[in-house]
């Protein structure tokens, strides 16, 4: 993968930032251990495969090699994520992890946890203003702006939904509840999936009345985004 900075030069960015953003005087104590190269060689393993399953051409070109740049805030944002859920399954460094959170979404304007499961391939286009809760996703998602994927709860436990693959959320689509989300389903702009399932190959829009409307998707927009077909 084509780096625009080197690996030593992203963990000291990386390290800066933080430091920068938030200086409770921890960063320094918790940003040196092992753990911290160890996650950054698979997070940039992650963010390689990511990107390579990225149609697009500031990701990856037609025979596979795949860039990242530090300046380039989508791919910077996916690459914070896969970052500290990569730590965090190393060694629960909560200090950084936390940090990470935060600085995402000061940079980028995204919530995600470092808890949240993330599938492998997943394509962020401008998610200025998203939310994403937790939630069983998968592979070939992908997430506009002003999304939110909000888990429903019970008294005994928070119940997370099943979100099928090539899951498309376009500008402002919103999924609450636990119900599951079918495979290869595009929820269009301003679109709510509120507490109901949605099958296979769905189109979810919201028409000139205000109306919730599900068609059947029959053009599948999100195909066009990755180079793997989503079966």
């Amino acid at each position: 993968m084509i780096l625009t900075l080197t690996k030593n030069e992203l963990r000291n960015y990386l390290g800066k930032q933080l430091e920068n953003f938030f200086p409770d005087g921890l960063t320094e104590k918790y940003y040196k251990g092992r753990d911290i190269d160890l996650a950054l060689d698979l997070a940039l393993q992650r963010t390689e495969n990511c990107f390579k399953h990225i149609n697009n051409a500031a990701y990856s070109d037609e025979k596979g090699q795949t860039y990242f740049s530090h300046l380039h805030s989508d791919q910077y944002s996916q690459f914070l994520y896969f970052f500290m859920n990569s730590l965090w399954q190393e060694s629960e460094n909560k200090n950084i992890c936390d940090k990470i959170i935060l600085l995402n979404r000061t940079l980028n304007s995204i919530f995600v946890s470092y808890k949240c499961a993330l599938p492998d391939i997943f394509f962020f286009g401008h998610p200025v203003g998203t939310i994403l809760g937790n939630a069983k996703y998968s592979d070939y998602l992908y997430v506009s702006q002003n999304v939110t994927v909000n888990t429903g709860k019970n008294e005994k436990k928070s119940l997370t939904p099943e979100l099928g693959k090539g899951l498309y959320l376009a500008a402002g689509a919103k999924i609450i509840g636990e119900e599951r989300v079918g495979d290869r389903v595009a929820i269009g702009v301003d679109a709510v999936v509120y507490k109901q399932e949605i099958g296979d190959d769905k189109l979810v829009i919201r028409d000139e009345t205000g109306n919730i409307v599900i068609k059947e998707n029959k053009k599948c927009i999100q195909q066009s985004l990755f180079r793997t077909t989503i079966k």
